[in-house]
């Protein structure tokens, strides 16, 4: 009699901390097209998902969740809000996301030659290694590089980035750029999606920018995001290269808060033209 009440009160609990999860499944659209790898969460509660490469997603919640209101970010297009609840009542299966218009930039001329310059680590032989583990594997990690230009405009030509793996052979991985606010990653600040096919067994890695036009004239951050591959299941996939001292900037889920870690700096710098 003890054992089947105690398998009773098993069978229910477990009902109920299943009835408590809300799974929610959609696809973001522009139009009638998907939008690959938008970031979905919900801000400042370290939850969240990446949509795959065709745009759809699947994301469970807990059911205090129907207070919050989801966000769908991505590059290019305006963020959009939705309360849970009107998720959940609704049934809403397609988020429509709009194009975001960006203001032209001023182009000033100089009469000095430019120069060739790199702003970063660009230490060539790493002495230690870190990873921007996401908390699971439909998810994004991302590690954020500090780059001082020194406030002077300057056309990012490359980006270059330390990366090696036992385990997969490339990953993609976008390259965000973000305002400095007070020491952390803040806005974005370039509108452009750059997804990149990446090695992960051949170390240094450098990622051309030229055709992307991207110009900055502030000191400003670089974000280096693992995007999710339905292919790879493991959380420890690779590692990024870093050296002593310094500081480094990771978030482990889309739209998740930066975090700050002291005693290391990611291997990682651009090529510029000043």
């Amino acid at each position: 009699m003890n054992r089947l009440v105690l398998a009773a009160t098993f069978l229910l609990s477990a009902l109920t901390a299943f009835s408590q999860n809300i799974v929610l499944k959609g696809t973001v659209l522009n139009g009638k097209e998907p939008i690959p790898y938008v970031n979905i969460g919900i801000k400042k509660k370290g939850i969240g998902t990446a949509a795959t490469i065709d745009g759809t997603f699947t994301l469970t919640l807990q059911d205090n969740s129907l207070k919050d209101t989801l966000i769908f970010s991505a590059v290019g297009f305006n963020e959009l809000s939705v309360p849970v609840k009107t998720i959940v009542d609704s049934r809403k299966a397609e988020f429509e996301l709009t194009e975001k218009t960006t203001d032209l930039r001023e182009v000033v001329v100089s009469s000095k030659a430019a120069k060739i310059k790199k702003f970063g680590t660009t230490s060539r032989n790493p002495f230690i290694y870190g990873t921007s583990q996401a908390q699971n594997a439909n998810d994004i990690s991302e590690l954020g590089k500090f780059i001082n230009l020194n406030n002077k405009p300057s056309d990012i030509l490359s980006a270059t980035l330390y990366l090696i793996s036992n385990k997969i052979d490339s990953a993609n991985m976008r390259i965000n750029f973000y305002e400095n606010i007070d020491g952390m990653p803040g806005e974005r600040i370039v509108e452009k999606s750059i997804i990149k096919r990446l090695p992960m067994k051949q170390g240094w890695v450098t990622v051309n920018l030229e055709d992307y036009n991207i110009t900055v004239d502030k000191d400003f951050f670089i974000g280096f995001e693992y995007l999710p591959d339905p292919n790879h299941k493991e959380l420890h996939l690779f590692s990024f290269g870093g050296a002593f001292g310094g500081n480094h900037f990771m978030r482990k889920v889309s739209l998740g808060e930066w975090q700050k870690g002291i005693g290391a700096r990611q291997a990682a710098y651009v090529t510029v033209r000043q």
